[in-house]
């Protein structure tokens, strides 16, 4: 192998070189900048996220809101049972037409 050939080679694995190390690097740099938008998205998705929690707290609140109606709803059947106990205890008995005025 002459000088010549031994330097050529030289030169050409050199390129060789640089091109892959290049191209990790483009690699590399585009991993990193992918990474980073993922990061960026995920942190506006928990944004996102903690707005749809607290949007729909009040659809949870909905079983407490049916539990109390329903209370409220047996006080008031309890009330009205007991207002009319009392109305047809203060209700005259009905006139039986015994000696009344025609």
């Amino acid at each position: 192998m002459t000088e010549q050939q031994f330097l050529r080679r030289w030169y050409a694995s050199l390129a060789a070189a640089v091109t892959v190390v290049a191209a990790v690097a483009g690699l590399l740099l585009a991993i990193i900048g992918t990474a980073r938008s993922i990061l960026h998205h995920a942190g506006r998705a928990i944004g996102i996220a903690d707005e749809i929690v607290a949007n729909t707290r009040p659809i949870w609140d909905l079983d407490t809101t049916n539990a109390v109606a329903a209370q409220l709803l047996d006080g008031a059947k309890a009330i009205e049972r007991h207002a009319t106990e009392v109305a047809d205890a203060l209700d005259p008995p009905p006139a039986t037409g015994h000696g009344g005025a025609t």
